[in-house]
């Protein structure tokens, strides 16, 4: 059975350092969401993290456990997790458009009201928002990671 989950984060990193982080974090899920065989699409706004994530349920859990004990952010909150039938990203590891600070004020507003998200319409926006970030950069990149094996 698929999963999707979608969470957000407070950035711990800081100036100078931070486009070497993200680097480093685009790199390595790129590798371990092909290993897990998950798929999903990740927005850096330079304060907070959004990522959806897609796959074998067992996977995002593995995934999941060490997202949160990641020390680059904290107060991750998992805004939805539910079944899906199949990929809905199924020609990507990873997504990431890039530094996309101007969605900041969007992402904090989804963490603020964390607790009364599980069908509310800003966690379908902030699918929405990750969905199409993902498509423009397949338009514009071509895929990222490693192409589905489905």
């Amino acid at each position: 059975m698929y999963h999707s989950l979608i969470y957000v984060s407070r950035s711990l990193l800081v100036l100078p350092d931070q486009a070497g982080e993200i680097d480093r974090i685009v790199e390595g899920s790129i590798e371990r969401n092909a290993a897990l065989a998950v798929r999903g699409a990740l927005i850096f706004t330079e304060r907070h993290f959004a990522q959806l994530l897609e796959g074998p349920s067992a996977a995002i859990e593995t995934l999941m456990d060490s997202i949160e004990r990641d020390p680059r952010h904290e107060r991750v909150t998992v805004i939805e997790r539910r079944a899906i039938e199949g990929y809905r990203f199924p020609d990507w590891s990873l997504a990431y458009w890039g530094d996309a600070g101007y969605m900041d004020l969007q992402v904090a507003r989804v963490m603020e009201k964390a607790d009364a998200l599980s069908r509310s319409e800003q966690t379908t926006d902030l699918f929405t928002l990750l969905h199409a970030l993902a498509r423009e950069s397949h338009r514009q990149r071509g895929p990222i990671g490693r192409p589905s094996r489905k």
